[in-house]
């Protein structure tokens, strides 16, 4: 059975929601779901500390008291299998979540496809990818294999390329950073950005955008160019929900 959660402080945007999700389910010949509305957070919390076994939970960014994305890291915090979508009328909280690792983020007014793509973002079945590999060369004659998924960021220092991965970091002896950048386009287009000289960045890898820097998943951050903020928001924004 599928357990949805629906919250949203107005009443007219819980039951196009709701109806939205019952024709969703219907059209894909689902018969077994559960669907609950909330109008306010706080109760969805409270009843999510009994139960955290919810598989979707629809989510309005701005609400009374809290915001929709404390509200998912709240539940996250228990349940790493739920899958959120956010629902806007602006893109202002889309990076933030994108960094709670939204499914989706959807803007209303929305059309049926617009919901229904959302929808199969969140519960489609799981695709398993062949691994996208990259060969390093190591100082030693080594060579090194590092699936591209791995790759958090890749930094040049004088002739040295340092690959810094989810393992380790690896020094790249061979390629120039912008080899390395084609090779990278070729197995996953768009994935990789250059935020400042002498980086690429993983999109995947990112938390957050500031004014002035890029905010990655572990802790580390780098300087992007002067005035390319919203250029590169932009980009993050349409890698994290791009169809797939």
């Amino acid at each position: 059975m599928f357990r949805v959660a629906i919250c949203d402080d107005l009443e007219e945007q819980l039951k196009i929601v709701h109806e939205s999700v019952e024709r969703f389910f219907n059209a894909h010949e689902i018969s077994s779901f559960e669907i609950k509305e909330y109008n306010d957070p706080n109760i969805l919390l409270s009843d999510s500390e009994q139960n955290w076994d919810w598989d979707i939970v629809l989510l309005d960014v701005c609400m009374p008291g809290m915001l929709g994305i404390d509200v998912a890291k709240r539940i996250k915090e228990k349940s790493e299998k739920t899958k959120f979508i956010f629902l806007s009328v602006s893109r202002e909280f889309a990076i933030e979540a994108f960094a709670v690792n939204a499914s989706h983020y959807l803007l209303k007014p929305f059309t049926p496809e617009e919901f229904d793509e959302a929808m199969n973002r969140a519960i489609g079945p799981l695709v398993v990818n062949e691994a996208k590999k990259i060969m390093l060369q190591m100082e030693n004659g080594a060579i090194h294999s590092t699936d591209i998924t791995d790759i958090i960021f890749i930094e040049s220092m004088g002739y040295r390329r340092l690959v810094h991965t989810k393992d380790g970091v690896y020094e790249e002896t061979k390629k120039p950073l912008s080899k390395m950048l084609s090779d990278l386009e070729e197995l996953s287009p768009g994935q990789f950005i250059t935020p400042y000289r002498g980086y690429i960045v993983n999109l995947d890898a990112i938390k957050a955008i500031t004014n002035d820097r890029v905010v990655l998943h572990n802790g580390e951050s780098i300087l992007i160019k002067r005035g390319d903020f919203r250029r590169l928001k932009d980009i993050l924004f349409k890698w994290a929900f791009r169809s797939n």
